[in-house]
């Protein structure tokens, strides 16, 4: 196989689980935002927001590989962005409320990822 083949193979990979972690990215937000306007337990939106915490963690590391590969075109930058925005939106509404009870038991993960 070519190098040019390969590298085509590499992306095309890439360009499919990135699609997958982006579906599955935008479910759990939006649960997430379900769970925000309609909070029953504080612990759902605890366990909401580290899913979303590690889906993105997964689609911004591919997102990341992919930019290695090829160069973003203007669409695929913007793209990729909003869904950078959209995890700093969630993660902000839920620093602000969630986080301020200090006794709350339910063990976080670490949320200081680099955007």
């Amino acid at each position: 196989m070519t190098q040019k083949a390969e590298q085509a193979e590499i992306e095309a990979k890439l360009r499919n689980e990135r699609t997958n972690l982006r579906r599955l990215f935008t479910v759990s937000a939006n649960t997430f935002d379900d769970i925000h306007h309609n909070i029953d337990k504080v612990k759902d939106i605890h366990v909401q927001y580290n899913k979303v915490v590690e889906k993105a963690e997964r689609l911004f590391k591919v997102d990341d590989e992919i930019k290695e590969c090829i160069i973003f075109s203007d669409e695929e930058y913007d793209t990729t962005e909003s869904y950078r925005d959209r995890f700093t939106e969630i993660r902000v509404v839920y620093e602000k409320q969630y986080t301020q009870d200090e006794s709350s038991s339910v063990v976080l993960v670490n949320t200081h990822m680099t955007i």
